[in-house]
């Protein structure tokens, strides 16, 4: 019997302080390749020498024959060739263990009572416990008069969301992940995930919660499910011996397929598999014969396969349990090397976190996870391996996430720089906050002509009829929601415009070039195409000479391809304004709402505040850079514009759009987004007042300007600042 670790032996001794009551009822958590069953194994070789007896119920057949070798080399009695008739009591191993299976003793328990031949001193062992919570599990727990022990790494089932509370009454966990990992105790495992567009993406959803067989099928185009494994597995991890987690059986034979075809040593280890050829894969497998092992669910759960260095998943899942058993078995200790290869097809990372990450388990109910809030990994594009979301650069290749903003000092991932980027603006390069008080504080041109229509202000008529209030508002909000869909996605439309045009048409010529390079029928054909659109002097004379014309042709063809995959990557990476979206859809309906209101005299009148803040705009001669026989305008004054022409019913969009309209833009003579216009309206109304330090500095670097010719004038004019309450620190700056 192997020596137990530390932690093992502290989980042990947990566990038989926590099975002295009579019906005790614990769960042992411990991850994947921490060894429950080495530690089951000294609990049993203890439990047992006062002639008790203990049942051990596991729920894959192939488990069976696994366990009763781990058990044999902890020293322990066990049996597992039963034969247990349908009205018979449970098969029964004094002093010693009966290895059962789980299916069968949810059959037998519906029937009638069969643990007559137990007793209150005797234990049940669940391998695999977060299945218990399934009805068959439960009654044979219910009606077994002894202690029970369940095991698992995951104590979290997805499709019930009641938890373990009412089938266990204590939880005992074991070291996380990443301890094990610094221990030596399991190795360490990078997860890499391929470009967006070959990720394998979820369908429907069935009873359980989960993505069913047929909706990933169905979601998924064939070769990206199948080639575009391969091409992943041989781009990362073509030395390494693998282990493929496939969606479905049929999935599973195709994968082989493509595997064998390439020249890679491959089988499919399914549930039918005979014993026989079981043991001769897993065999060759170990031996090196095999390099790829193809299964649908065989190897998820307590299978053991140390020298599987690299693990592919294809199946999205939204079972955190089910994530983890599969990159679990990656994570066992290897004899050779101390890494594993997790190549994630699904981008179920990017929904339950990398392996080592911590977790608190509970036996309390739990919600299915979703895919919302903030993203827990961040994927890098150079070396395509997934870090935690809070990185600063790739834990791989070391490549940088986002940079320091120059002039607040604060990290901002990428992501957040694609307003700076695509702004044009002559300030320096910062982050999206800092961009956006560069915006504030720049001096923005007005023209002339705004007068004018800032003075019809009052004189608009209203363009919405007075609402009916006759109409009955039964299904009022279904209709709303209706139209507001609707006007979301013309906004997206409107956002996204040509760009999403030009990636449907390079989807489908990535996709038609792809199905002529994967089908041999369908290349010749269109070289033969080829071939005819040349001219008789251009054909090939031999077929020596055609075979290399062909080799060229084939090669470009794949460059154009490659070409077109780039630019798609780049249209889908290119980020959509979704605060302008919103915001566009929230100004259009707050417009509407506005005349509504106008229609019924609820907005008071503001022709007095708009004109006389028009009258007080000062003219000057030196006008920014992009102005059109503009004066230059105060931004203090454009602040108070804006918000006069807001609190008139003027949404963001029309604001800039009407400033815009005539000649007032950004210092390019662009016009300021709407987006923008929102943010800013909404800081200005949020805090109307800014700091008065930042106020003053404005107020003097605009007396700068002036000409002082002598220290008196200098002193006079320091003098009149501070009866005006400035501060002694500004009249140093000025």
């Amino acid at each position: 019997m192997n020596q137990l670790r530390e932690y093992q032996q502290e989980l042990l001794t947990g566990v038989q302080t926590s099975l002295s009551p009579e019906q005790a009822r614990v769960m042992m958590q411990l991850p994947t390749g921490g060894g429950k069953t080495v530690i089951a194994g000294a609990l049993l070789k203890e439990w047992l020498s006062n002639g008790r007896s203990a049942v051990w119920l596991t729920h894959r057949r192939e488990l069976v024959r696994q366990t009763w070798e781990l058990l044999d080399d902890a020293n322990v009695e066990a049996h597992y060739s039963f034969r247990w008739c349908p009205d018979m009591d449970a098969p029964l191993k004094r002093g010693g263990v009966a290895i059962l299976m789980a299916q069968t003793v949810s059959r037998r328990t519906a029937k009638m009572s069969v643990w007559r031949n137990y007793g209150s001193n005797d234990l049940m062992i669940i391998d695999e416990a977060h299945h218990a919570s399934a009805v068959g599990w439960t009654r044979a727990m219910r009606q077994w008069p002894g202690r029970i022990l369940g095991m698992t790494a995951t104590p979290w089932r997805l499709s019930q969301k009641e938890g373990f509370d009412h089938l266990f009454s204590t939880l005992l966990c074991g070291p996380q992940v990443a301890a094990l990992q610094s221990g030596n105790h399991l190795c360490n495992a990078q997860v890499r995930m391929p470009s967006p567009e070959w990720i394998i993406h979820g369908g429907a959803v069935g009873r359980d919660g989960d993505f069913t067989d047929a909706g990933i099928v169905e979601a998924n185009q064939e070769h990206i499910m199948t080639a575009g494994a391969l091409r992943f597995w041989q781009e990362n991890a073509r030395i390494r011996q693998t282990l493929v987690y496939a969606v479905s059986v049929d999935h599973a034979h195709n994968l082989t397929a493509v595997f064998k075809e390439a020249g890679v040593p491959a089988a499919a280890l399914l549930g039918s598999t005979n014993d026989k050829e079981r043991t001769a894969m897993i065999a060759a497998f170990k031996r090196g014969i095999l390099r790829v092992l193809v299964n649908v669910a065989v190897a998820t759960e307590g299978f053991d396969l140390p020298d599987a260095s690299c693990v592919v998943i294809t199946r999205p899942t939204k079972s955190l349990a089910l994530y983890l058993q599969m990159v679990g078995r990656g994570l066992r200790l290897k004899e050779k090397g101390n890494n594993c290869l997790i190549l994630d097809l699904a981008g179920n990372a990017e929904l339950h976190g990398l392996p080592e990450e911590d977790r608190e388990w509970s036996l309390k109910p739990r919600e299915v996870q979703e895919a919302v809030g903030d993203p827990v990994t961040v994927w890098c594009e150079q070396c395509r391996s997934v870090s935690p979301a809070a990185s600063h650069t790739c834990q791989n290749c070391g490549a940088p996430f986002g940079k320091d903003c120059s002039r607040c000092g604060r990290w901002r991932a990428w992501k957040r720089w694609s307003l700076e980027k695509q702004c044009g603006d002559s300030h320096e390069l910062v982050c999206d906050l800092c961009h956006r008080d560069a915006h504030i504080d720049a001096k923005l041109p007005i023209s002339d002509q705004l007068e004018t229509s800032l003075a019809k202000l009052e004189e608009e008529e209203p363009l919405m009829p007075v609402p009916d209030t006759s109409v009955s508002d039964a299904g009022l909000n279904s209709r709303l929601l209706e139209l507001f869909r609707e006007l979301l996605e013309e906004e997206r439309s409107i956002a996204k415009g040509e760009d999403e045009r030009r990636q449907l048409e390079l989807k489908k010529a990535i996709e038609t070039h792809e199905m002529q390079l994967a089908d041999e029928t369908l290349l010749e054909r269109a070289f033969e195409d080829y071939l005819g659109s040349l001219s008789t002097d251009q054909h090939p004379q031999n077929n020596p000479q055609k075979y290399r014309m062909f080799t060229e042709w084939e090669n470009g063809l794949q460059k154009e391809v490659d070409s077109l995959r780039n630019e798609l990557a780049r249209l889908k990476e290119k980020p959509i304004d979704k605060h302008l979206v919103l915001s566009g859809a929230e100004d259009r309906v707050a417009s509407l709402f506005h005349r509504a209101a106008q229609s019924v005299h609820l907005v008071p009148e503001i022709k007095d505040r708009v004109a006389e803040l028009v009258r007080r705009k000062h003219k000057g001669k030196d006008r920014p850079f992009g102005a059109k026989k503009s004066s230059a305008t105060h931004p203090g004054q454009i602040k108070e514009l804006a918000l006069r022409l807001h609190s008139a019913g003027k949404s963001a969009r029309q604001v800039a759009e009407e400033l815009f309209a005539n000649d007032f833009g950004t210092r390019e003579g662009r016009m300021i987004g709407p987006g923008q216009m929102a943010e800013m309206l909404k800081r200005w109304t949020a805090q109307p007042e800014k700091d008065m330090r930042s106020l003053e500095r404005n107020r003097i670097r605009a007396t700068k300007k002036e000409k002082v010719h002598s220290r008196a004038q200098v002193k006079t004019r320091a003098q009149e600042l501070h009866d005006q309450g400035y501060s002694m620190a500004i009249l140093q700056v000025y």
